[in-house]
């Protein structure tokens, strides 16, 4: 009874959906397309869809095949040449990824950054700022404008949940850095001597269409200097892990070359001259 079941599954396999030029697509190839999960209408249609897919390739490439002597080109050098860069890339991808140390300590972020400080200059000016804003009518702010004074760890939390109940808009993120640009965007404030401006550390005030603002800038950087990490931080890790990995592959290849030469697997002649 076994070897029926055995014997009906391979029956299976061989069974030949469609054919063309030689070229053969079995039920098994076919089945393999189709999720399980999907009805059997939709497996249908996805069934018929596969099979045009393939035969339209297949007709493509026989006449492909019947021309290819007036292309007057190697395809063969390029299959091969192609197949080898997969290969490589497929190989050299499963090696980085179970070696490579993704962990990036701050202080590698730190040393990157200071060592790379012409990657990162800024294209505009950048500002770690926090900011509240509020109905025009709102005058009990003696406690915001302390706790924004203060800007720590005790009168950021007390002053969001004033916010949360006074329905207020804000941000209060210490470590987030605005383009200014972008910060303008939230908060309407007037620009006139931009460096003088972002040198403020005072809470600074004003009012627009019936909303009360209220803005304390931490820290700031001018256009075409360098970027402050946080900004680059994303970038840096990216371009450190580039690094690693480029690394490991020149060590592999390194290495590699040197045991084919130690085993004679390379033997090389003098050019003539």
């Amino acid at each position: 009874m076994m070897s029926c079941e055995v014997f009906e599954r391979e029956k299976s396999r061989e069974r030949i959906v469609i054919s063309a030029f030689g070229e053969t697509l079995s039920l098994d190839k076919l089945s393999k397309r189709i999720p399980d999960v999907m009805s059997v209408e939709d497996s249908t249609l996805m069934a018929e869809r596969i099979i045009e897919g393939w035969i339209r390739e297949h007709v493509l490439l026989a006449e492909v095949e019947k021309n290819i002597s007036e292309f007057n080109h190697d395809f063969e050098a390029d299959v091969t040449a192609y197949r080898n860069a997969l290969l490589v890339s497929h190989f050299e991808s499963r090696y980085v990824a179970s070696r490579l140390d993704g962990n990036v300590e701050e202080n590698d972020i730190e040393t990157f950054h200071n060592d790379h400080a012409d990657l990162f200059l800024l294209q505009e000016n950048v500002v770690r700022a926090l900011y509240v804003q509020l109905p025009r009518e709102e005058t009990q702010l003696d406690s915001v404008s302390t706790w924004l004074e203060a800007s720590d760890s005790l009168s950021i939390p007390k002053l969001e949940q004033w916010c949360i109940e006074h329905g207020a808009h804000f941000a209060l993120d210490f470590d987030y850095w605005w383009f200014l640009s972008d910060l303008l965007d939230q908060i309407p404030m007037q620009i006139y001597r931009v460096e003088d401006q972002l040198r403020q550390r005072k809470v600074i005030e004003f009012t627009d269409d019936n909303k009360r603002y209220l803005l304390r800038i931490l820290e700031h950087q001018f256009k075409d200097l360098p970027s402050p990490i946080g900004i680059a931080r994303e970038r840096i890790v990216d371009l450190i892990l580039q690094e690693r990995r480029r690394t490991l592959l020149e060590d592999l290849r390194d290495d590699l070359v040197k045991e084919a030469w130690a085993q004679g697997e390379i033997i090389r002649d003098s050019i003539p001259t």
